[in-house]
């Protein structure tokens, strides 16, 4: 029987050191700590036998290309390279670990649909290689057919995690338009069969083509409506909660417009209030400026009034001191009657500054009088300010005591508006399912296609095959291993009277892998062709044994431990090539053939990871 066998993986970049994975012939185990780059191998060789795209990591961005090394079943290695961005590869000859230095040996293209007479594509080279070429499956219950691609049976090969611990059956994606062809895939591995020969339903096909398409569509369109529906009311309990929030909405707004209208008083009142403090404060500047100027006045007065009584006092002696000219009249002495002169001069003088006095004094009692009135309307006007002050206050502390009020009343209004918001939006939504279900039902198909089962496997092929799964669970010293079956209608495996898909997720892991294995065991054992590897991402690490207790028969102790046994029937009784991806350590009583790779994720302590560490 013709085999494919891994032999390396490699990513190259520039300026960065390869990062490589040698798988060996028989068993190879990547183990280590978690975050490495274990589960991306698995990704990285699904990429490079043909899936379209590989998630971007920021350990991969400086890597560039991918190289994959396959041994042919003539023995002959074969490297294919491929852009970490996809597209077409590149084979050449040999093992290579690094980045080729001469022109390929030929190209591939990715898909069937991507070949010409000139270029093979990567399918139909692998296909061949392993007497799979020129096979048809059957694609749907119409019996169109389509040539197999490798990827078909990728699936069947390549499991990773998530497909291993998923709840739908192994042989099936759970993708409705592609069971069938999934199913004829898994007929032509157990029994070597295409679908070649089967006869196409032109007529019906041609009858049911437009309202299918329709149907399809309008079913994505339903269920996508029915995932965004965010409760499971219906229009009725949907319609009462409206109403409910409406009420709830009027009396809160109720409650709101009550207290903005005396809060609507209580401003008027403050505005009132502001505008005579203001008034107040700019008549008392007013005033303690007018008290300030006509206090100098009154300072000027009291000046004028000192001086001028010096003077009059003085006064009469000026004229006494020396002889010159008069200073009361300017006349010269021989003009002065010395006696009769001097006297009237000085009397005359006198007069006048009385007379000043007596003027400066009525102005002085005029502005005392004033400065008196002034400082009443000082005193009256401090008085009226502080009530005004005490006013504002009082009257912004009530305006405060509503806006407190008005808070949670305004929150309350915006979440029962949200709440509206959305059972609007939930009511509008199934209004437009019900409609759309009424057109969907318009146009619902004569002969409507059910979910496809492998009706064309052989009962008896099947029979086998669960025969095989349960050798596999026997090896591994699985304790529900009793019963094993293929259920034709579910497309599963039933394990007891339990399907697998109705189990916890560590024992669907472990059933995917058993299926997996002993389909492939199922094969080798048959010489049917099968692509001769199996890659299994995480298969044990949520797998629990059971708890040791008291029962009768064999002592806990006396059962071998299902992840030993795991490794120990790869190892030994194995038929091909199988590469594990796992946390938990393998055994050590391994034989010297199985490669077993660690990572550490410690540095300077064995294999870091995948990717060396940069520097």
């Amino acid at each position: 029987m013709s085999r494919l066998r891994l032999t390396r993986l490699t990513f190259v970049g520039k300026g960065v050191p390869n990062a490589s994975v040698e798988f060996g012939p028989g068993l190879t185990v990547v183990y280590g700590a978690s975050d490495t780059g274990k589960s991306y191998i698995v990704e990285a060789i699904d990429f490079m036998l043909g899936r379209k795209t590989l998630k971007s990591i920021p350990e991969a961005e400086p890597y560039s290309t991918i190289l994959l090394a396959i041994t042919l079943p003539d023995d002959t290695t074969l490297t294919l390279e491929r852009s970490l961005k996809g597209g077409s590869f590149r084979a050449y000859h040999g093992d290579l670990a690094s980045a080729p230095d001469s022109p390929p040996a030929f190209r591939l293209a990715a898909a069937h649909g991507q070949a010409s007479s000139k270029t093979d594509s990567l399918s139909g080279f692998l296909l061949r290689q392993i007497g799979l070429d020129a096979r048809q499956i059957r694609k749907n219950k119409r019996n169109e057919t389509v040539p197999l691609s490798f990827r078909n049976l990728c699936f069947l090969c390549i499991i990773d995690e998530t497909k291993m611990q998923a709840t739908t059956p192994p042989a099936l994606s759970g993708q409705y338009t592609t069971a069938t062809s999934e199913i004829s895939t898994l007929k032509l591995l157990l029994q070597g069969e295409d679908d070649s020969a089967i006869a196409q339903d032109a007529g019906a096909a041609e009858r049911r083509k437009i309202s299918r398409g329709k149907a399809e569509v309008l079913d994505v369109v339903i269920r996508d409506l029915r995932e965004s529906l965010t409760t499971p009311q219906g229009p009725l309990e949907l319609s009462t909660r409206l109403s409910r929030i409406d009420g709830s909405l009027q009396e809160h707004t109720s409650e709101i417009d009550s207290i903005l209208e005396a809060r609507s008083g209580v401003a008027a009142e403050h505005a009132a209030a502001t505008r005579t403090h203001r008034s107040c404060q700019s008549r008392l500047e007013e005033v303690r400026e007018l008290i300030s100027r006509f206090s100098l006045l009154h300072a000027k007065y009291d000046s004028d009034l000192e001086r001028l009584e010096m003077v009059r006092e003085a006064g009469s002696l000026l004229g006494f001191f020396r002889r010159g000219v008069c200073v009361f009249c300017g006349a010269e002495v021989a003009h002065q009657a010395a006696d009769a002169h001097s006297a009237e001069e000085i009397t005359a003088f006198g007069n006048s500054v009385l007379t000043e006095i007596q003027k400066t004094n009525a102005l002085r009692e005029d502005l005392l009088i004033t400065l008196s009135d002034l400082r009443a309307q000082e005193g009256r006007l401090r008085s009226e300010l502080e009530e005004a002050a005490t006013a504002v206050q009082a009257l912004r502390g009530r305006i405060s005591t509503f806006d407190e009020e008005l808070a949670p009343q305004r929150i309350a209004i915006e979440e029962l508006m949200n709440a509206r918001s959305d059972v609007e939006r939930e009511l509008a939504t199934l209004g437009q399912i019900e409609k759309l279900e009424a057109l969907r039902a318009s146009v619902q198909p004569e002969d409507p296609e059910i979910v496809p089962t492998p009706s064309g496997v052989n009962d008896k092929v099947l029979v086998e095959l669960a025969g095989a799964v349960k050798e596999v669970l026997g090896q591994w010293s699985v304790p529900i291993a009793d019963s094993v079956t293929y259920n034709k209608n579910l497309n599963d495996l039933f394990v007891g009277d339990q399907a697998r898909g109705s189990r916890g997720k560590g024992v669907r892991s472990i059933l995917h892998a058993a299926f997996t294995l002993g389909l492939a065991q199922y094969c080798f054992d048959r010489d049917l062709e099968h692509p001769g590897f199996v890659v299994l991402d995480s298969p044990l690490i949520t797998y629990r044994e059971p708890e040791p207790g008291v029962s009768e028969g064999p002592t806990d102790e006396e059962f071998a431990s299902v992840s030993d046994s795991f490794y120990r029937y790869l190892d030994f009784q194995f038929d091909g090539q199988c590469i594990v991806v796992e946390n938990t350590d393998p055994p050590s009583n391994l034989s010297d053939e199985a490669k077993l790779i660690h990572f550490t994720k410690r540095l300077h302590q064995g294999q870091y990871g995948f990717f060396p560490l940069p520097g």
